[in-house]
């Protein structure tokens, strides 16, 4: 049974991908009291770029009513070059994505919006006010309906498009707590570190957020179910990458829904030897014709040793990105060691 969603935050959420949707009856949902549609893009004249998800998913809104699990639908603003400014700054392109959104909530679907809006570059002041005007509109928009909103922070330290009062408009916040190394990295590395050298590290995106006022009790930590493959100049930890990595799944996933990327995280460990650095992040290192490649993840050692100091420390739950990764093997799991009484 699907855990009761106790007022405020939820304590399981997942990131349904479109990609993945369509293989939703296999995926192991009943842990979960939140889902997150992935994705509808923002334009840059403000329009949502709809996705039809009662076609790419038939038969889950009648599953998430059945099982009381709320649904939310993530919208999208990824941070590329100016696209922030684009948005905010213009009166236009905020009307018309206040009108979608408007619309977005009156679906019966929807038990409200989840913002995934990023920056990777200081914004202007005038973008940034835009913002939160639209943002105060947004908020009594879904309060008019019965409707949530919620929001994604990004580990980043130059993107303050969030204030205390526009966190405080947000029933519940995701910590971005991977990309500590991603996929054009200069250096190989983990997902998820505790070092707080790095922009990603958890105890200073954690205190990105409370420093906002944002409570723990209303913050989720998220968790990756994906990992990068680079090519590498030799197989040390931390070795020069040498161009982009690719995408490694934790578990094979079906190919009719990831064409493309067939390259299984656990699978290759266990072909080229499971390596680990010091927080017990597994890795493999393979010399492939010339070159060596490397390819690091996370698994279960790794995730209840760099989140065991915060499990008791008052805070909403776990957030996994992106559902049908990880074959079922880490959702699940991961949640009993955190809902696990103390010892």
């Amino acid at each position: 049974m699907a855990r009761a969603q106790a007022a405020g935050a939820p304590s399981a959420l997942g990131y349904l991908p479109w990609w993945m949707a369509p293989g939703w009856r296999a995926m192991r949902l009943d842990a979960l009291d939140r889902l997150v549609l992935f994705d509808a893009p923002i334009d840059p004249d403000g329009a949502l770029e709809p996705r039809p998800w009662h076609e790419i998913a038939p038969g889950l809104a009648a599953y998430a009513r059945s099982r009381g699990l709320g649904v939310d639908l993530a919208l999208t603003l990824l941070g590329g070059e100016g696209e922030f400014e684009r948005v905010f700054t213009r009166a236009h392109a905020r009307d018309r994505l206040l009108d979608d959104c408007a619309r977005v909530l009156d679906e019966a679907l929807f038990a409200g919006l989840h913002l995934d809006i990023e920056g990777y570059s200081d914004a202007s002041g005038a973008a940034i006010a835009g913002f939160r005007g639209w943002l105060s509109a947004l908020h009594e928009a879904a309060a008019r309906r019965g409707k949530t909103l919620s929001a994604f922070f990004p580990a980043s330290d130059v993107f303050r498009a969030y204030d205390a009062a526009a966190a405080g408009r947000m029933a519940w916040w995701v910590a971005q707590l991977y990309d500590a190394h991603w996929a054009e990295s200069k250096a190989t590395g983990p997902l998820v570190t505790r070092s707080e050298a790095n922009p990603v590290g958890i105890p200073r995106a954690l205190a990105r957020l409370g420093a906002l006022g944002v409570p723990r009790a209303r913050m989720l930590l998220s968790v990756p179910l994906y990992g990068w493959q680079w090519p590498s100049a030799s197989d040390r930890r931390g070795a020069a990458a040498l161009g982009k990595a690719r995408l490694l799944t934790f578990a094979e996933t079906p190919a009719e829904l990831m064409p493309n990327d067939r390259l299984a995280a656990s699978v290759l460990a266990a072909a080229h030897g499971l390596r680990r650095d010091g927080e017990h992040t597994p890795f493999y290192a393979y010399r492939d014709g010339g070159r060596w490649l490397q390819g690091w993840y996370e698994d279960m050692p790794s995730l209840t040793h760099k989140l065991a100091p915060e499990r008791l420390r008052g805070y909403a739950g776990l957030a996994f990105f992106p559902l049908g990764y990880d074959g079922g093997e880490m959702v699940e799991p991961l949640l009993r060691w955190w809902r696990a009484p103390p010892t």
